[in-house]
């Protein structure tokens, strides 16, 4: 037994003299830089790709049998952009000898230094890494777990990525992104325990101009088992960076609980993430399905805590939206629901003043912005985006350029349930949505409007040389009293009307869009009156101018002119409305006249003539016979909502002149005709 043990022992001695040995004259002997091209030749035909050792190959054998590579490059496909797939500066590991006598495998660090990606998808969808992996799956046999083909143990004592660039760029999704300063720390890694990783790295999107910074905590479970997929527990996930390069508003991002990645399952769950863009802060839970496959499905709740969202614009824009007060406690909830290109939304609950929106959307396809949405507004109050003084003052452009608008390809339909706009108040309003690209069609607008009702249908096309806007509008039976008066704050006109609009306007995004409109509008008004003109002592006046000996009579305490049918029909050219009739009726008299009103500054010129047909009870004197069937011309200018009115003397006065005068050629003609028939009577 003694003889036994001591050539035992000698052998075991013998043995590990051997490996020292080895250890040093090994590398002193064969130098691995000589089979470079076998390496290459090696590496090429696993990967099916070409591999270029360009540096020195570094070796030594004992503890660890380790190798570092310098400079490689891995050529890219055919057929995509650029030289290289991959570019390395250092590439190094190491095994442990005597582990493997017992089969245990230990390998040390495996590093990775100062390297470059460029990963690319075609139009078509392939990408210049699948026939790597397809290459490597070829002709495989089916795997056998590692727990039935290896009875030994794994340990890699971590992985070191540092400095580490990828550039990512997908034609067919038209997505840009340049990650930079990617660093990857793991733990030990052995098989049965988890495992420990912290990265880093930064996120730049020229296209959007997003720029973040990215880090996160994790521990991995299953890194080694081949019938396990890996299970990943997110102890901590950051964002920070901002969404553009011009914007002013940070972004943070992260998780206030801990979520889980499961790739067995190919589930993700997060119970509490938080997304913070400036004062918005919007809590939600992610849960997501298939996630590394094309019918991946994220879902969850949301919840935005109350915020001054103009506030939030104006730093965004540099701009006020709305008036202030309006958006300064904006808030929102609902459900949420995104795909590999597509997004839901569900109990949508959007709260700002008094306005409370609810709703669904469905956009079924996002890269042409195709679905369905239908939205009830409870009460809006369009005055209040009418801006205030700084925001016309910040957003007034000279420009007059289309901008480029797609609409999508959406349909659907807005209710109203109360519109406030200029004072007046429209109920129960339904607006049916169509789009599709750049055109966009408002069609049937319906609502109950003052006492009538109000059908409109607005088509919008972007693209369109000229008529980019038509309104198409019809208007039943309006009380236009209340309209107008709240509409100007004072009582202006009474009657119950039908009015129809149809205007186009060239020119919809300039800064004067009524400028290059045109169009038709007919109006139509009975049994009503026109407050602050007095079309009867307008005749007063001018019954004094004609005949001093008639005096006016007392200033009457509200100036009025009631009819029982007024009737407009009038052209719009470039922003200006001129009448091609004017009628105003009543038992008594009727008014005709030409006017040209601008709507562009709201100014008003022409002349109207009233003429008396009757002598109503409020002319009580029967000297207002003189003025039967008598036009009395009246101008009308400045201001739209209160002109300049008064009587145009000169033209009345020739006018009346002119037929006295006619009056006096009858009488001599006559005369004259007398006179010669006379004399030839008796001459005969």
């Amino acid at each position: 037994m003694k003889n036994l043990l001591k050539w035992s022992l000698r052998i075991v001695v013998t043995f590990v003299l051997l490996i020292v040995v080895a250890a040093f004259v090994l590398p002193m002997v064969i130098d691995p830089n000589d089979y470079k091209d076998s390496i290459e030749e090696k590496a090429q035909t696993t990967l099916n790709r070409k591999v270029h050792l360009n540096g020195e190959i570094q070796w030594k054998v004992f503890p660890w049998l380790a190798l570092t590579f310098n400079d490689v490059e891995l050529e890219n496909e055919k057929g995509f952009k650029g030289t290289n797939l991959a570019k390395i500066n250092k590439l190094s590991a190491q095994v442990k000898i005597l582990p493997l006598l017992s089969k245990n495998i230990e390998i040390g660090r495996v590093k990775l230094e100062d390297a470059q990606f460029n990963l690319q998808i075609t139009k078509r969808g392939n990408s210049n890494w699948q026939s790597i992996l397809d290459h490597l799956n070829k002709d495989q046999p089916e795997k056998v777990s590692t727990d039935q083909s290896f009875s030994g143990s794994i340990n890699i004592a971590g992985v070191d990525l540092s400095n580490i660039k990828i550039n990512y760029t997908d034609l067919q999704s038209k997505t840009q992104a340049v990650i930079t300063q990617f660093n990857l720390t793991t733990g030990q890694i052995t098989k049965g325990k988890a495992v420990e990783l912290d990265a880093s790295l930064r996120l730049l999107m020229p296209d959007t101009g997003l720029n973040v910074d990215v880090s996160s905590d994790i521990s991995a479970k299953n890194l080694l088992s081949d019938n396990k997929g890996v299970v990943a527990t997110i102890n901590g996930f950051n964002i920070k960076g901002k969404l553009s390069a011009q914007d002013k508003i940070p972004l943070e991002i992260s998780i206030k609980k801990p979520g889980t990645v499961d790739l067995d399952k190919d589930a993700l769950n997060i119970p509490s993430l938080l997304i913070e863009l400036g004062d918005a802060k919007i809590v939600t839970n992610v849960a997501g399905t298939n996630i590394s496959k094309p019918n991946s499905k994220m879902l969850g709740n949301y919840q935005i805590d109350a915020f001054d969202l103009n506030a939030f614009l104006k730093k965004l824009t540099g701009a006020y939206f709305v008036t202030d007060g309006s958006f300064d406690d904006f808030s929102s909830s609902g459900s949420w629901q995104l795909g590999t290109n597509s997004m839901a939304l569900s109990q949508l609950k959007i709260n700002f003043s008094d306005t409370v929106v609810t709703g669904v959307t469905n956009i079924k396809n996002l890269d042409k912005m195709s679905g369905t949405f239908k939205l009830n507004i409870n009460k809006l109050n369009v005055d209040a985006f009418l801006g205030n003084g700084e925001t016309t003052e910040s957003s007034t452009s000279a420009t007059v350029q289309t901008p480029d608008i797609n609409f999508g390809r959406l349909k659907g339909q807005v209710t109203i349930d109360q519109l406030l706009a200029s004072g007046t108040s429209t109920k129960n309003l339904k607006i049916t949505v169509n789009t599709n690209g750049p055109k966009m069609v408002l069609s049937p607008i319906k609502a109950d409007f003052y006492q009538g009702l109000l059908i409109t249908a607005i088509k919008v096309d972007t693209k369109a040389s000229k008529n980019k806007v038509i309104v198409e509008h019809k208007m039943n039976k309006i009380h236009a009293g209340p309209l107008l008066t709240d509409l100007a704050g004072s009582k202006l006109l009474t009657g119950i009307g039908d009015l129809d609009i149809n205007l186009n306007i060239d020119k919809p995004f300039s800064d004067i869009p009524l400028k290059t409109a045109h169009g038709k509008i007919n109006y139509t008004l009975k049994d009503g009156a026109v407050y602050g003109v007095d079309v009867f002592g307008m005749m007063q006046k001018g019954l004094s101018l004609l005949y001093p000996e008639v005096k006016e009579e007392g200033q009457i305490d509200e100036k009025k002119t009631s009819f029982a049918l007024m009737q407009i029909d009038a052209d719009i050219n470039q922003g200006v409305l001129t009448t091609n009739t004017l009628k105003i009726e009543s038992p008594y008299l009727v008014i005709g006249g030409k006017l040209t009103i601008d709507l562009v500054n709201m100014t008003i010129d022409g002349t109207i003539e009233p003429v008396l047909l009757d002598i109503p009870k409020e002319l009580v004197s029967d000297k207002y016979q003189k003025l039967l069937n008598l036009p009395i011309p009246v101008s009308l200018s400045g201001s739209l909502l209160e002109p300049n009115i008064k009587i145009d003397a000169k033209k009345l006065i020739l006018s009346t002149q002119k037929q006295r005068i006619d009056k006096e050629k009858d009488k001599l003609k006559g005369k004259l005709l007398d006179s010669l028939f006379g004399k030839k009577n008796e001459g005969g």
